[in-house]
């Protein structure tokens, strides 16, 4: 008997111990930044991922290109839905319900009756800063569509065939300048190599470039939410239900390059207009901090309002800063700070109400986020390039002892067997002390 309990002490010693040192000196180690944060994987099996959610029951539904998988709390796997044809880059989840882009439908996918329905088609599938993301507010979804170009000129990159090269679609009724630029005198809102001409009138697209579109789930009927954004690359809503988004600014390149811009956080507020291409961050284009010599001119010459809103806060980069969760009860953080990725230091930061930046975790330089997600009082991020996801908790890591299930249910049967072992030996010896 005293051998068999050296046995299984010996045994929870050295699982405890290999987890500890897989954890904290394998593939999926990080660098915590913060005090009172503490971090473990709450998945793995992640790497080549494109997206993710948190749903009921503390199951988690993780994107590829060509198919949807279940990770349950358990640890085990199950494919969802699956198609050679699919290329998601999106996914969102509501109780029984989840949804997700693929090429250039929206589709719809009810997780316990199995049923599979495309909801939109027709969504833009090409632009070099074509995000494309997923939000349920209230009994609505939201669907933002980035910009085909950086400043709404379509540019060629060596392209043979013209009419591949993808230029914005307005998701408003605008009339142009009829400025042109480059050797081929290429127009805003045009195809390239077409030159627009002064009062020239744009249509608008049902789903529009730089765009918001609200999806009624009961109808599935769209309406345009807000516009003039020109690429959302994460949101979250806070707890007054805001619509927070970080939005990506533009660069110092192409035809229409743009000087000194950056990221920005914004609020984003139903039926308003944010200005691109002709605003950034709340300022007019034709502002000097965004040109040196030559100052730059409006597209859009009967723009929705001549007085842009501004954002919450402004970055210090731009076309850096990636994802967004908002600790919406301040389980972690304070109330309401905004949590996101900057890709170029591999940084996972937060910002309060008072705009007051902070470092969380410093990744390995393989990881690549993909999505960042608040769900029941903890920070949920998945590393495509890592494959797994982190999940961020309030605590002290060099205190805190936290083990698989499995190892728990091992610990739990030690510790009954040494007490069931004890009462034995305890009537044993009772019982030859009577005699």
């Amino acid at each position: 008997m005293k051998r068999f309990c050296q046995f299984l002490f010996s045994s929870v010693i050295i699982v405890s111990l290999a987890f500890l040192l897989f954890k904290f000196s394998g593939i999926y180690r990080v660098s915590i930044l913060k005090d009172n944060i503490d971090w473990s994987i709450s998945s793995k099996n992640c790497k080549g991922a494109v997206a993710f959610d948190r749903g009921e029951y503390e199951n988690t539904y993780v994107a590829y290109k060509n198919y949807i998988k279940l990770l349950k709390d358990d640890g085990r796997e199950e494919i969802l839905v699956q198609d050679k044809s699919f290329s998601i880059d999106s996914l969102v989840c509501n109780n029984d319900d989840m949804y997700f882009i693929s090429n250039d439908e929206l589709y719809h996918y009810n997780i316990s009756n199995k049923f599979l329905e495309v909801i939109l088609k027709g969504i833009p599938t090409k632009g070099e800063y074509l995000d494309r993301n997923l939000i349920i507010k209230d009994s609505n979804l939201f669907l933002s569509i980035g910009a085909a170009t950086n400043s709404g000129i379509a540019e060629s990159n060596g392209e043979s065939d013209f009419s591949k090269i993808p230029y914005d679609k307005s998701p408003i009724n605008i009339t142009l300048n009829g400025e042109n630029y480059g050797e081929e005198k290429t127009g805003a809102y045009m195809p390239y190599s077409n030159s627009s001409i002064r009062g020239q009138k744009i249509t608008a697209d049902k789903f529009g470039n730089a765009s918001i579109i609200k999806v009624d789930l009961k109808t599935n009927k769209t309406s345009l939410y807000a516009c003039g954004i020109r690429n959302i690359t994460g949101w979250d809503l806070d707890s007054n239900n805001n619509l927070i988004a970080i939005v990506g600014g533009m660069e110092d390149k192409g035809l229409r390059g743009v000087k000194r811009d950056f990221d920005y956080l914004y609020k984003i507020n139903e039926g308003n207009w944010y200005g691109w291409p002709d605003f950034s961050g709340g300022d007019p284009i034709s502002s000097p901090r965004f040109s040196d010599k030559n100052k730059l001119t409006p597209i859009i010459s009967n723009p929705p309002n001549k007085i842009v809103e501004g954002p919450e806060y402004q970055f210090s980069k731009v076309g850096i800063i990636k994802c967004l969760a908002i600790d919406k009860e301040g389980t972690i953080l304070e109330k309401d700070s905004n949590i996101f990725y900057d890709k170029k230091d591999n940084i996972i930061y937060s910002i309060n109400s008072n705009g007051v930046l902070c470092k969380l975790l410093k990744l390995k330089s393989e990881s690549d986020i993909k999505g960042i997600k608040y769900s029941g009082g903890s920070i949920y991020i998945l590393d495509s390039g890592i494959g797994c996801i982190y999940k961020l908790e309030s605590g002290n890591m060099g205190l805190k002892f936290d083990l698989p299930k499995p190892v728990w249910i091992f610990i739990i049967i030690f510790f009954f067997s040494l007490v069931v072992l004890n009462i034995i030996r305890f009537n044993n010896k009772k019982n030859s002390i009577k005699r």
